[in-house]
């Protein structure tokens, strides 16, 4: 037990120095920070920290990401038909089915699907 713990500090060691040596090694130039700060297609990252962010954007997408997982979830079921008894099958893609009409529903009533409030 006690190799191994010397072998992982032995590892870790080494990964520190080659993680260091470029610092050592390289040669210490000034560069400019303009050069060092990555370009947005004129955009500066660096002056507003803050920007406005579409909250109905986010929920459509979420709401996506949501149903997309579902319908994921959804398809193998088809392939299993051959394999299990159709009737469970069949109550169980029906009860998923109805569970995402229902999830549809309730968020269309909450509003989340509207582009802008």
């Amino acid at each position: 037990m006690i190799i191994y713990l010397y072998f992982i500090m032995f590892i870790m060691l080494i990964s520190m120095i080659i993680f260091n040596l470029n610092k050592f090694l390289s040669m210490m130039k000034k560069i400019n920070l303009e050069k060092k700060i990555p370009f947005e297609c004129g955009f500066n990252p660096i002056s507003k920290f803050m920007l406005p962010f579409s909250m109905p954007f986010f929920l459509i997408s979420l709401l996506f990401l949501i149903f997309d997982i579902e319908i994921t979830l959804l398809i193998p079921m088809i392939f299993y038909l051959k394999y299990m008894n159709f009737y469970y099958m069949i109550n169980t893609i029906l009860l998923f089915m109805l569970m995402m009409l229902i999830t549809l529903i309730l968020e269309w009533m909450m509003g989340y699907l509207y582009w802008m409030f």
